[in-house]
């Protein structure tokens, strides 16, 4: 018979399993508490990913993210090619869909009178701004931090860029490869002259992603220093100065007068490491880290022990002996031995996994407009809280009388009125700026402001 315990989580008395997995299970599947972040205010002026990303990650914290854009196009990011023109869904860029999620969509010209008006009303009922212009612009217009913390001294003002608000570079424009190169970043892949002289980007954009993933540290620091002080605070992110808070060789560099060198596929700290192709054309990645692993798979792989010390004659021997096994072969042995070893997945092998799904790090939404759609799950799981993605981008101005109407009361026809005046505006209607095919404004309730998108 299962023995159980009586366990209070959240000021609540529950039976559970005298397993301390299950228990775990239990605390993240049974979300019973708000989000950390709700009736937190967020104003977002940014485009492409590194401004972006901040707010959306406050989003999936609970936070109500309003996502200011110039009428009619906006964020350029929506309309920007990707492999040829394959990345747009329903009319929408697809990772611009996701990046953009749980936000609020309003269409404003902040260059008016009424605009710059309307502007500074949602500061003052905001709790953070995030804007990622060129350093100095929304200052030219009135909204720089300086601005702003008149307005609403408790705000928190996050400025993302290139090479941060001063210093010699704080000019110069900056995207995700330039920020991969200027930070070393890049200097550490690929191999070494004498072998393959080459170097590489790394894909999907990371210097936008980690550096914006690193900002949401600060702010939630920063909620917390206003609750101490009473006062806001202004973050200044640099995008190549965060990516080299990655980096530890010029560490190394500094104490030895040498450089690490680059790796290309191998651990540098492993035993034995490396990407291997399988009989079946399969790719598989190996590595002992340790002398106990390595030893465990010298046994089984011929030459290995002899050539352990030399990497690429160790690369060798363990190559020879994947390429006359299958991937899944490999596999069995690998976890018999205790060495790690996993497939290099594809993006059809990361859907399809089952591990991910229940981990929720992919997951289906049914968004009201564009159906269902696989996204990357919350970067973090939180014991009783339901951290998710509700819904996915919509066009500019999308929001535009369901935000008035929330945040500063305003009616139906008045925000008609404000359109009329050039004041507020909408998409343009180009791929990448359209709601989905067979959309009817008259039908929809959100569009209308006559209720939330949850």
């Amino acid at each position: 018979m299962a023995k159980f315990t009586r366990i209070i989580f959240k000021n609540h008395f529950i039976l559970y399993p005298m397993n301390y997995f299950d228990v775990i299970v239990t605390f993240f599947k049974n979300p019973i508490d708000s989000k950390p972040l709700e009736g937190v205010k967020v104003v977002e002026f940014a485009h492409y990913i590194l401004g972006p990303n901040i707010p959306r990650l406050l989003a999936q914290l609970g936070a109500e993210v309003v996502k200011v854009e110039p009428p009619p196009r906006g964020d350029r990011w929506k309309y920007a090619s990707m492999w040829g023109g394959r990345g747009f869904f329903k009319g929408m860029r697809i990772d611009y869909l996701y990046l953009n999620s749980n936000k609020y969509f309003l269409g404003l010209d902040f260059r008016s009178e009424k605009g710059r008006e309307l502007m500074l009303e949602l500061v003052k009922r905001a709790d953070i701004f995030v804007e990622n212009m060129e350093p100095g612009t929304l200052d030219r217009y009135g909204l720089g931090y300086l601005q702003l913390r008149e307005v609403n001294p408790r705000l928190i003002y996050v400025s993302a860029s290139g090479y941060g608000q001063f210093g010699p570079l704080h000019k110069l424009p900056s995207y995700d490869i330039i920020g991969q190169a200027e930070s070393g970043i890049m200097d550490t892949t690929g191999w070494e002259e004498g072998e393959v002289n080459e170097l590489y980007r790394l894909p999907d954009y990371p210097g936008d992603w980690l550096p914006s993933t690193m900002a949401v540290s600060a702010v939630i620091a920063a909620l917390i220093y206003r609750v101490k002080s009473g006062r806001g605070q202004y973050i200044d992110l640099s995008q190549a100065a965060s990516l080299q808070r990655f980096m530890y060789h010029f560490v190394y560099m500094s104490a030895t007068g040498r450089r690490m060198g680059r790796s290309g596929f191998f651990d540098p700290f492993a035993v034995v490491s490396g990407v291997f192709k399988t009989a079946d054309g399969k790719f598989v990645a190996v590595a002992a880290m340790t002398e106990r692993q390595a030893k465990a798979l010298a046994e089984v792989v011929p030459g290995l022990a002899e050539a352990v010390g030399d990497k690429w004659r160790s690369y060798k021997a363990l190559a020879e002996w994947v390429a006359k096994m299958t991937l899944g072969d490999v596999l069995d042995v690998c976890k018999k031995l205790g060495v790690p070893a996993q497939p290099v997945m594809n993006d059809f092998d990361v859907v399809s996994d089952p591990w991910r799904w229940e981990r929720g790090s992919v997951v289906k939404i049914v968004d009201r407009l564009y159906g269902e759609i696989v996204v990357p799950g919350p970067v973090v799981k939180m014991a009783g809280v339901d951290l998710d993605v509700k819904w996915v981008a919509r066009p500019v101005g999308y929001h535009n009388k369901l935000v008035l109407k929330k945040w500063l009361g305003y009616g139906a026809e008045e925000v008609d009125e404000l359109v009329k005046r050039g004041v507020l505006g909408y998409w343009d209607g180009q791929i990448g700026n359209t709601p989905p095919p067979g959309w009817r404004a008259e039908d929809d309730p959100v569009y209308l402001g006559e209720r939330d998108e949850v």
